[in-house]
């Protein structure tokens, strides 16, 4: 909605004919144009598929590594158990799929550019960190491997929280 208050001017020149049209106006109560998904939230759509396609490629490798110890240069399977035990790694994957299907439904929200995407990226963002503190403490993420996985969530979370960009890009 537009409101205009204004005064319409026009000049005639010495031949006679019309100038220009000139119109003063102040607008009151007009409502914030939705923006696209660009500049840093596009980076951010960008990283989270990367996340999403690295998290996939883990969880894959996992399955691999498990069923196929010499593929990993382990000699024995007994040695794998030992780092990681079979319900560590089913509980690792299971949440990995879990999290990549939630990814998708996060694009899908993102590129319809619904308001629920900012709810759902702060849930995703926060439910990831907790989950590579999990997966940490089962013996499935290293310290170096959940801190740089983290990152990107905890930068990810920031950004849905305090981004303008955000609130005027999600409208709908």
């Amino acid at each position: 909605m537009s409101w205009s208050i204004g005064k319409e001017q026009t000049r005639d020149t010495a031949a006679g004919h019309r100038e220009e049209k000139i119109m003063d106006t102040i607008m009151v109560a007009r409502p914030k144009e939705s923006e696209g998904i660009r500049g840093w939230l596009l980076v951010y759509v960008v990283a989270l598929a990367l996340i999403t396609i690295h998290g996939m490629a883990l969880t894959i490798a996992s399955i691999i590594v498990y069923t196929k110890p010499p593929a990993a240069g382990v000699t024995s399977s007994a040695a794998l158990n030992s780092l990681s035990p079979l319900s560590a790694l089913l509980l690792y994957d299971i949440t990995n799929v879990l999290l990549a299907i939630y990814a998708i439904v996060l694009f899908i929200l993102m590129f319809r550019r619904r308001k629920a995407a900012i709810a759902h990226n702060i849930i995703f963002n926060a439910i990831s960190v907790l989950l590579l503190v999990g997966w940490h403490f089962t013996g499935t993420k290293s310290n170096v491997g959940t801190f740089a996985d983290a990152l990107p969530n905890l930068v990810g979370l920031w950004y849905f929280l305090a981004s303008k960009r955000v609130r005027t890009t999600f409208t709908n």
